[in-house]
């Protein structure tokens, strides 16, 4: 059974997708910081943090 996601983190995933397919549009992956990402999305960082590690666990999700 899937466990439906809260829609404020829906939002947050969203958000984060968007800003990150954004980024790599304009850089190289090694080149995009956590600031950014979050300033793009107008997410928080501790937001961030509070769902992915990094931003190569971020990444990794991402790409699923």
């Amino acid at each position: 059974m899937t466990k439906k996601l809260d829609l404020r983190i829906q939002k947050t995933y969203q958000a984060l997708h968007s800003a990150f397919t954004q980024l790599l549009e304009e850089k190289n992956f090694e080149e995009i910081t956590i600031n950014e990402l979050c300033d793009a999305a107008l997410i928080r960082r501790t937001t961030f943090y509070k769902h992915f590690a990094d931003k190569y666990e971020y990444f990794q999700f991402y790409l699923t």
